[in-house]
């Protein structure tokens, strides 16, 4: 009986030390000052630069008329060419098409309104150039470039990874060089950066007038990205 009771005793004092250190190997984390917002920003604003594909989920709240779109997820490279694929909710001749399959190759924009039938639309740029995001001379690197009053607000959890919340301004030059969206002035900016390895960007909004917003998510930075042009 006594070795039984010690075995117990034994077994109890092993699970208080393993629950006594799971919880300390998260708590210095979560209770660590939070980083320099400026030297976040930087560090991920070099990683982004860098960068040669990625995949976007990029969603709009309220209406911003020079962004025809709704809800845009796909794949997008610049090498050893611009070109991006996936499904997007846009707005066109007076109504919104749900999930329409889009291929950006050799420049120019192809969408099937109808699933299937691919129509090619003509230059990309003219509707919406998704290749500005890469572009690290107007793209989400210059977003974070051009940050100022950068605040970091907290730790959050954007699709698993563990970022620091960032907000700011950015001035409108900045915001209207990644897409078109009738920015005036400076435009209310908030940036999800990993905060661990490399500071990936995980997250971006801007908010380019009141009620209105554009988000994006992005993930699987570097991902091979290969895109099929389409018959049409």
């Amino acid at each position: 009986m006594q070795t039984r009771h010690r075995i117990a005793v034994l077994f109890s004092l092993l699970a208080a030390v393993l629950v006594i250190a799971g919880c300390s190997s998260s708590s210095p984390k979560s209770d660590a000052p939070l980083p320099d917002a400026t030297t976040l920003l930087k560090e991920s604003q070099q990683t982004t630069a860098a960068q040669k594909s990625v995949h976007l989920q990029l969603n709009v709240t309220g209406t911003i008329k020079q962004l025809p779109i709704e809800t845009l997820t796909g794949d997008l490279t610049n090498v050893p060419a611009v070109a991006a694929q996936g499904k997007a909710s846009i707005i066109a001749f007076g109504q919104t098409f749900k999930d329409v399959d889009f291929v950006v190759a050799d420049g120019n924009l192809y969408g099937a309104l109808t699933p299937g039938s691919f129509t090619n639309f003509g230059p990309a740029a003219d509707i919406y150039d998704v290749s500005k995001i890469l572009n690290p001379d107007v793209g989400l690197a210059n977003i974070l470039a051009t940050f100022t009053g950068a605040k970091a607000e907290g730790r959050e959890t954007v699709n698993d990874v563990g970022t620091v919340k960032i907000t700011g301004t950015v001035p409108a030059n900045a915001v209207n060089g990644l897409a078109n969206l009738g920015a005036t002035g400076d435009v209310p900016a908030t940036a999800w950066i990993r905060e661990d390895g490399d500071h990936d960007l995980v997250q971006a909004k801007l908010d380019p007038s009141q009620g209105n917003s554009v988000q994006m998510t992005l993930s699987d930075w570097g991902k091979t990205v290969t895109v099929t042009k389409p018959a049409a």
